[in-house]
């Protein structure tokens, strides 16, 4: 891993997953044991998909605000000196600020994240699909007839009665 590239999040469930050492505790009073079904995974690995699609068109969005030229805060009067500074302030925060808290970098931080559990779920999965033949029959079924990923939705700004 070069200098410049950040450590995965989940850098240490991932190596204990491939490894064959992750385990769960459900604590006490749960079941000796948990079912799993391929269903799970496929919808763990649709949904992962359509978050990051999600996170990158967030992410063109910031860019955008970022880039835009034209803000009609009277950021070009000389008159309003802090128009200006309120305009390079909203790009900053949009993306590329001084201190990496910004939009789109705490965007990337989320994508990572959203790649490492869906690379967890996969990691999960194939040691499931290569010691349970019927499993890996009904997780490759599944993802064979899967329909095409899609950004998830986001929710609206404001809770909206139903009926309006």
């Amino acid at each position: 891993m070069s200098e410049n590239t950040p450590p995965r999040p989940l850098e240490g469930l991932l190596t204990e997953a491939r490894e064959g050492r992750l385990s769960v505790n459900l604590g006490a009073g749960a079941p000796d044991s948990v079912r799993v079904s391929a269903e799970e995974f496929v919808y763990m690995e649709r949904d992962c998909e359509g978050f990051k699609l999600l996170i990158q068109e967030l992410q063109r969005m910031a860019e955008d605000i970022a880039d835009r030229e034209k803000w009609d805060l009277g950021e070009n009067n000389p008159d309003l000196p802090s128009a200006g500074v309120m305009v390079s302030r909203f790009r900053s925060k949009a993306k590329e600020s001084e201190d990496s808290n910004d939009v789109f970098a705490i965007l990337e931080q989320h994508y990572r994240i959203v790649e490492d559990i869906q690379e967890l779920h996969r990691v999960i999965a194939q040691r499931y699909m290569e010691t349970d033949e019927a499993f890996a029959g009904r997780y490759n079924e599944l993802m064979a007839g899967a329909p095409p990923v899609a950004p998830l939705a986001m929710p609206p700004a404001f809770p909206v009665t139903p009926g309006q």
